[in-house]
């Protein structure tokens, strides 16, 4: 019986030292083994703002040449209150360009020519006869000076213009002392003297017949009537604005280098509670910015744990 406790209890020994190595091998493979983890931005979670402000001025396009922070490190974002913004990097120093921007401040006054319009008028007249100019306004504020646009033109009648012509013409009396030296002639719009031709004669009634002649003349006769087109500028005053100012507020979202490493995320087998080394590696920082796994190689020495199988031999 005795006998057979001593065989179970070296058994049992043999069992548990087999399982300690067994331990002691499967630790130490894993450890040595590539580990597979996610380098990570030790700065990537925080931002922080730098405000730039171009003061009032006259010109809608302006730059700026500022010194970035000392402990910057990248842009996150570039905005601007107004307009448009472009920004370049040169060193430790930023060049900023503004331009597009609403007015920030004007003064007002009143400008008597702030609306204009063509305007247009019309004038007739039996005569072609039109002022040089005339003045304009209407119900709606507007006012100026209007010249003519062409030369003035017939738009109804007709003109004859005057003749002459000569006539003779006889007159009857009874006693020649009534034959005066001359007559009047008027007749079909001619018009003049006529005087004695020779002396009279008799005629087989015993009548006395004078003949006058002469040159009568007609009148021109004009029934036009004549139309003048104007045109012109007009205007209306109102108040306007001059001295146009702007401003430009620039805000400017960067990262800041960090001061300290923190902890990385990884992927892969954690080491045993029992080890001596701290497994967790440093931070890695990439500089594209990518999520791309990488292997990384460790050697872990472990303590104590093939001491302790020796003694349980």
């Amino acid at each position: 019986m005795k006998f057979k406790e001593q065989y179970s209890n070296l058994k049992h020994k043999r069992q548990k030292s087999t399982l300690i190595k067994t331990l002691t091998l499967s630790l130490s493979i894993l450890l040595t083994s590539s580990i597979l983890f996610h380098p990570v931005k030790t700065f990537a979670a925080g931002t922080e703002d730098l405000t730039v402000t171009f003061a009032e001025s006259p010109a809608q396009e302006q730059n700026k040449v500022i010194t970035l922070p000392s402990n910057f490190d990248s842009v996150e974002s570039v905005s601007v209150n107004t307009g448009e913004v472009d920004y370049s990097i040169s060193g430790n120093e930023m060049t900023i360009n503004v331009s597009d921007g609403k007015v920030s401040s004007k003064e007002s006054f009143y400008n008597p020519t702030l609306h204009s319009k063509e305007a247009t008028s019309v004038q007739y007249s039996d005569r072609n006869s039109f002022p040089s100019s005339i003045d304009y306004s209407d119900d709606n504020g507007y006012s100026g000076t209007l010249t003519p646009l062409s030369p003035a033109y017939v738009v109804s009648g007709s003109y004859t213009p005057p003749s002459s012509k000569t006539v003779t013409i006889s007159q009857t009396v009874s006693n020649p002392s009534y034959l005066p030296e001359q007559i009047e002639y008027n007749k079909n719009n001619y018009s003049g003297t006529l005087t004695k031709n020779n002396d009279y004669v008799v005629n087989i009634n015993g009548d006395y017949v004078q003949y006058y002649s002469g040159t009568v003349y007609s009148k021109d006769n004009d029934t036009r009537k004549w139309r003048q087109d104007y045109s012109g500028e007009v205007y209306k005053g109102g108040t306007d604005y001059k001295n146009f100012k702007y401003s430009y507020t620039v805000t400017i979202t960067y990262k800041p280098r960090s001061s300290s490493l923190t902890s990385c995320s990884y992927k892969g087998v954690s080491p045993s509670s029992i080890t001596t080394i701290n497994f967790r590696p440093k931070c890695v920082t990439l500089d594209d910015g990518s999520n791309n796994l990488y292997t990384m190689k460790y050697t872990f020495s472990v303590t104590g744990i093939s001491d302790a199988g020796a003694k349980e031999k």
